[in-house]
This record gives C-alpha cells, sequence and structure tokens, in this order.
C-alpha cells in the first residue's frame, strides 16, 4: 500500500497536534471550571442563609431609622425651629436636637419649591419621609414643612445615608448574579472552546500546507532533477533562492550536475584523443611501410635509364626529385602521427620552470623572443622534455603568426597553488569560436599542417594536472595561459584525463 505523501503526513500531523494540545487544555480548563462551579454550590446555601439574614438586619435598621426620622420630623414640624432657621440662618438649634436623638449623621439642608414640588405640601399636615435612590447609595430625606399658614415655598431637608442598607442589597445582586451566570459558564465554555478549536485547526492547516509545500516542493525539484540526469540531461539545473539546509541541498546538487558535466565532457574530449591516437597509430603503420619501396624504387628508374635522351633523362631526375621530396614531406607527417600515437608515460622530476624556459629560448636566438620570469616561481614536478616539446610547438606556432616584425613574450606568475605559464604574440589572434577547437586534433590554420600540435600540448599539460587555454592577449593577438600546480597541491587537482 502506497504511503500518503511528506506534505499530507506534515499537515496531517500539525492538525493532530493541534487537536491533541486543544482538547487537553480544555480538559484540564473544565476540571477547574467543575472544582470552582462546585465550591460555590457548596458556599452558595450558606451565603444565602447570611446573606438574607443581613438583608433582614437591613430592612429593620431602615424601617429604625425610618421611624426616627418620622418621629423627629414631627417634632420639627409642630415646633418653630424650621422658621428661625429660615430667618436667622442659624441651623444649630436643629443640628441639636438631631444629635440628640441619635440622628448627628445626617445632613439639614432647605430645599425651594422646585425640589418639594412632587411632594404636593399644600397646606401640609405633618413632614414626610422618602426613600431617594442615587447613582451610587441611596438614603432617606425627611421634608418638613417651612410655612404653616400658607402653600409650604420651602422645606427643611434631613438626609440619612442609608450605607448598611445599600451594601447588603448590592452583595444580594451580586450573590444571584454569580447564581445566575455559574449555569451558563457551561455552556460559555463549550462554546468558546469550540471557536478556539475551529481557529486553531484552521491555523494549523495554514502553517501545515505552508510548511509541507514549502518543503516538499524542493524534493519534488530535486526527484525531478536527478530523473533529468538519470536521462542524461546533464544541463537541468534547480532554481536557487533558498538559504536553509534545503537551499545547501540544492546547490549541492547544481555543482554535482557542473561535475557530470565537467567529466562527461572530459571524458569525451580523452575518449576523440584516444580515438585520434589510434588512428594516427594505424595511419603512421600504414603510410610509412610503402614510403621507402617508392622511393627506392623511383630512384632505380632514373638510375637504370639506359637511354641516351636527354629530354627523357632530365624528365625522369625530375620526377625523381619531387616523388623523393613528396616522400620526405609524408615521413613528417607519419613522424607527427606517430609522436601524437605514443605519448610516452612521464617521468616526473623536481625541476624549474623559468630555466626549462630559459634553455628553449637559446634555441631561437634570432627570433627576439621577451622572457619575464618570476624569481619567485617555486621548482615543479615536471617531466623537462615533454615540457620542452610543449614550449618549441607554441613557439613556432607563434614565430608563424608573427612574421618578421612580430614579438612573442613569455612570462611565468607565481600563486600560492599554482604556477601560470603565459606565451603571448602579436599576431592576429585566434578567434572566440577557434579558441576550443584549436586543441582538438586535425584542426588547424596552417598550410600543410595536421593539426595535432596543439593537441599534444592540451595532452602533455592535462598529464601534468594542469590546464591550458587560449585567450585575447591585451595589446591584441593570440595568449596561452598554461596553469600547473606546485608540488603538494598535484593530489588535489581534478583527476586526470586517460
Amino acid at each position: 500500500m502506497r504511503s500518503l505523501p511528506l506534505r499530507w503526513r506534515i499537515i496531517i500531523a500539525l492538525i493532530a497536534l493541534t487537536l491533541g494540545t486543544t482538547l487537553a487544555l480544555s480538559l484540564l480548563a473544565q476540571h477547574f471550571l467543575e472544582s470552582g462551579l462546585q465550591l460555590q454550590d457548596n458556599i452558595s446555601a450558606s451565603t444565602s442563609r447570611a446573606l438574607n439574614d443581613a438583608v433582614e438586619l437591613a430592612r429593620d435598621h431602615y424601617e429604625s431609622r425610618k421611624a426616627s426620622l418620622s418621629d423627629i420630623g414631627n417634632r420639627l414640624f409642630r415646633s418653630r425651629l424650621p422658621e428661625e432657621a429660615v430667618r436667622t440662618g442659624d441651623m444649630q438649634p436643629i443640628r441639636d436636637l438631631l444629635d440628640r436623638h441619635g440622628l448627628g449623621d445626617t445632613q439639614v439642608r432647605f430645599a425651594q419649591t422646585a425640589e418639594i414640588a412632587f411632594l404636593n405640601l399644600q397646606r401640609p399636615a405633618s413632614s414626610a419621609v422618602v426613600r431617594k435612590a442615587g447613582e451610587r447609595d441611596a438614603s432617606l430625606e425627611m421634608f418638613v414643612p417651612v410655612d404653616h399658614d400658607g402653600p409650604s415655598v420651602s422645606a427643611l431637608v434631613i438626609t440619612s445615608p442609608m450605607v448598611e442598607l445599600n451594601n447588603v442589597e448590592q452583595a444580594v445582586q451580586a450573590h444571584q448574579y454569580l447564581r445566575m451566570i455559574g449555569s451558563d459558564l457551561r455552556g460559555e465554555f463549550f462554546f468558546y472552546f469550540l471557536v478556539a478549536t475551529i481557529g486553531l485547526l484552521l491555523l494549523a492547516c495554514l502553517m501545515g500546507v505552508r510548511i509541507g509545500f514549502g518543503v516538499t516542493r524542493p524534493l519534488d525539484e530535486l526527484v525531478k532533477g536527478t530523473r533529468e540526469l538519470a536521462r542524461d540531461n546533464l544541463d537541468y539545473r534547480i532554481p536557487a533562492g533558498r538559504d536553509d539546509e534545503i537551499g545547501l541541498l540544492i546547490g549541492s546538487f547544481n555543482r554535482m550536475a557542473e561535475d557530470l558535466t565537467q567529466n562527461r565532457q572530459q571524458r569525451l574530449e580523452a575518449e576523440k584523443i584516444a580515438a585520434w591516437r589510434e588512428i594516427a597509430r594505424r595511419l603512421a603503420h600504414e603510410i610509412k611501410n610503402p614510403l621507402t619501396p617508392i622511393q627506392l624504387t623511383v630512384q632505380q628508374i632514373r638510375d637504370k635509364y639506359p637511354g641516351e635522351d636527354p629530354a627523357y633523362r632530365k624528365l625522369v631526375q625530375d620526377c625523381t626529385e619531387i616523388v623523393t621530396e613528396e616522400v620526405e614531406s609524408l615521413r613528417k607527417l607519419v613522424q607527427e602521427f606517430a609522436d601524437f600515437a605514443r605519448m610516452p608515460s612521464l617521468s616526473l622530476g623536481r625541476h624549474s620552470l623559468n630555466d626549462v624556459i630559459t634553455d628553449i629560448v637559446r634555441l631561437y636566438p634570432e627570433a627576439g623572443i621577451a622572457l619575464e620570469l618570476t624569481p619567485e616561481a617555486p621548482d615543479l614536478d615536471l617531466d623537462s622534455e615533454q615540457m620542452r616539446r610543449v614550449l618549441i610547438n607554441l613557439i613556432e606556432n607563434g614565430l608563424e603568426a608573427v612574421g618578421q616584425h612580430g614579438r612573442i613574450v613569455i612570462q611565468t606568475v607565481s600563486n600560492p597553488n599554482s604556477v601560470k605559464l603565459l606565451v603571448v604574440d602579436t599576431g592576429p589572434g585566434i578567434s572566440e569560436g577557434d579558441r576550443e577547437r584549436i586543441f582538438q586534433p586535425h584542426v588547424t590554420s596552417k598550410h600543410g599542417g595536421m593539426g595535432m600540435g596543439l593537441a599534444e600540448v592540451r595532452s602533455i599539460i592535462e598529464s601534468h594536472g594542469g590546464q591550458i587555454v587560449a585567450v585575447s592577449a591585451p595589446e591584441g593577438g593570440a595568449q596561452f595561459e598554461i596553469t600547473l600546480p606546485v608540488p603538494g597541491e598535484r593530489a588535489r587537482q581534478p583527476e586526470e584525463r586517460t
């Protein structure tokens, strides 16, 4: 049975984790909620009894306070103290009376007509006590008419705060509210739990999709890349752009593909060189053997001619010379084929590249070759004879390119891990399209050449673990750059081509 794709496993895992965590938290919250509600039920009965007793006490206090205010109001109604207080503005006698009757915490003031209109105190027979509800605290207010003989235009107002009653009423209301919402907590808890669960599930799905596709999409690209490489499409590359571990994996894949491309190119070039060497070996073998009999046969024709015809003898002599010259040319070409076909194995030794260059340049005293050799160049592991062949080939090509008025410069540059050899000429240069082709066998621009020289040069340089490229010289012409590893670095160079 085929397993689920990785992206769906990631999404399902996140959803399962979210559900498990949410369920565990809900069970824990429900446990504490039930414990709290059970504790509330346990104390609710005793709290209710205590509050009922407090309500009875507060009501008794309220009735007692109201009776006291009504009694003192009747006393003031029958006395002249309110009129004296209005006339003199002295409220102290009234406050003294209130203190003697235990009402010292009351407040005394006079009310105007508009404030007492609701009492309908037209020719009142006594005082009136009402309960006034404030924004925070309720109170008892006693109104005592001041004018006994006509319509009351003012009244003495005695206000007694009812703090105890207010506190008890607020406590009763709070207890009733708690008992009322206690039964609704379970429903609200389930509702909010459902809302939170749906939100967390949506969040988990979004995160799962983002993480799942963010991880698996590059993996799909890697799978596609490996399939393309398996189909021998070594030019396939995965677009970069990530800076995490997956980005490193993509970079490694692209570097691997690049290495495979280079290795294939090296293998193809090695196969081409091997094929050309086999062709050269066979041509050298097939052509070399008939050359000597041809030359001897022509010479015998010339030497055995018995006639005295000078014109015919001259014809024979000219033909003999032409055939001999062409045979010698063929021998030279055969020798080139033979040299290319039997590239000897390297005989490495520690040599100075500058000394090898100096020795070769001595063979061309009239060429005017300029040397710019760095004295810091270290000794290299070289086959001096093979390197001589490389330098002779490059110098000969340069001399043929520059003609009589050109110039050749040979330079060496020392780097920490390599030494660079540059052969620069002022000739016509090499076109960009031919800079790689000229190192292939049988590619040449010379008249009468076989195009084996630079192929042989590349083979020798690469057998030393180096590289050779052709570029344009800064002042025009061609520039051949050879890079050779210093001793100890050769082991870290790419694997030699066979």
